[in-house]
């Protein structure tokens, strides 16, 4: 463990305040605070920082979803700033993470000492970043249109499409980090976008945890069989949220949905209680020992996932479920086959593309199975 840790605000009015500290008794002056911010802006990343300032090692850790936050580390002198990256930034994400849901309701000493961490987005998180951030939406949109496109015709269509500069690598990160799309340089200079994924978002049925509360929780499973039924397929003539509709049916909810579907499990905390509650129905006590976050952040958490339909609350047992279980995932475009066999008929692709992009294909699916 870190010889020190400390969380800074950076206040407009007041400047630099350490908000909390371990040990209570370690200090920091101004000048270092200062020279701490300067090393962890230059990074301008979700990610940690090193630096030797005044004789000590520090390591910071900041994130853009956390404006003026900073969670800093100082290290022994025989602590490695490379062998503790993963646990310092899960620290550091975890304690920011809290700090946003309730200042006041952990305990800086408690996260250390219990290691705890928050892990970095999961692949299903990543594909729900891409529905957050509107130009890569588009993006999506268009290479489901086009299967494969230059690189350089792409960004002058985005372009056109919102009316504005935009740097397209920008907008194409959550696709390039969710493996939706690879880009290669074929040739010299064509820089070209395949697309070797496509994602789906909807709510589906907590059949998991329903089976599992006939066996631990007999008491609630049959009212929950009904709450659950009800939502998904309610009395005529209400029509429910029913996945299996086409996405272009008017009545379908899918499409209105993904943007809130997206939401949820991109929160970091809130899809650490969703996934604690994907396969059982569990009291907020043992949520919290699940999911190692203080109990009132559990509360707060799932009285969000009831208002977005998405918890249960069984008041009289005191016993949390899932209503509906929201997930994004990935699926092979076929469709893409014959995108690819008309533009190279035509000669808007040439051979060495098109068997580039089947052999991503190949590759990206042959592994997943």
């Amino acid at each position: 463990m870190p010889e020190a840790t400390f969380v800074v605000h950076l206040d407009d009015i007041q400047g630099f305040l350490v908000t909390q500290r371990y040990p209570s008794k370690f200090s920091l002056n101004e000048k270092v605070l200062n020279l701490i911010f300067y090393e962890q802006e230059k990074e301008k990343k979700e990610e940690l920082s090193y630096s030797e300032i005044e004789g000590m090692k520090i390591a910071t850790y900041a994130s853009a979803l956390y404006p003026g936050w900073m969670v800093c580390s100082v290290l022994r002198p025989d602590e490695n700033v490379d062998l503790l990256r993963g646990e310092l930034a899960g620290s550091g994400r975890l304690i920011l993470a809290l700090i946003s849901e309730d200042p006041k309701a952990f305990s800086l000493e408690e996260i250390l000492e219990s290691r705890s961490v928050l892990k970095d987005l999961t692949e299903e998180q990543q594909f729900a970043e891409i529905f957050l951030t509107p130009s890569s939406a588009l993006l999506l949109e268009r290479m489901q249109t086009e299967g494969i496109e230059k690189a350089a015709k792409l960004s002058l269509w985005l372009k056109n499409e919102i009316q504005d500069e935009v740097d397209l690598r920008e907008a194409m990160a959550p696709l390039i980090q969710s493996g939706v799309v690879t880009v290669e340089l074929l040739g010299k200079t064509s820089e070209i976008v395949f697309l070797v994924k496509d994602v789906v978002g909807y709510r589906e049925p907590p059949m998991d945890a329903i089976k599992k509360a006939k066996e631990t929780t007999p008491q609630i499973a049959q009212r929950y069989m009904e709450y659950v039924s009800e939502f998904f397929s309610p009395a005529p003539p209400s029509k429910g949220y029913n996945p299996t509709l086409p996405e272009d049916d008017p009545n379908s909810p899918i499409l209105e949905d993904r943007e809130k579907i997206s939401k949820i499990l991109s929160e970091r905390l809130q899809y650490r209680v969703l996934a604690s509650l994907r396969n059982q129905v569990l009291s907020p006590a043992d949520i919290a020992r699940n999911t190692a976050l203080p109990l009132s952040v559990v509360t707060k958490v799932l009285r969000a996932l009831e208002t977005d339909k998405v918890a249960l609350h069984f008041d009289q047992d005191d016993l949390w479920a899932l209503l509906t279980n929201p997930k994004i995932q990935p699926f092979m475009p076929e469709y893409v086959l014959p995108i690819i066999d008309k533009k190279l008929s035509t000669k808007e692709i040439t051979p060495e593309a098109a068997r580039r992009h089947l052999e991503l294909l190949m590759k990206t699916w042959g592994e997943a199975k």
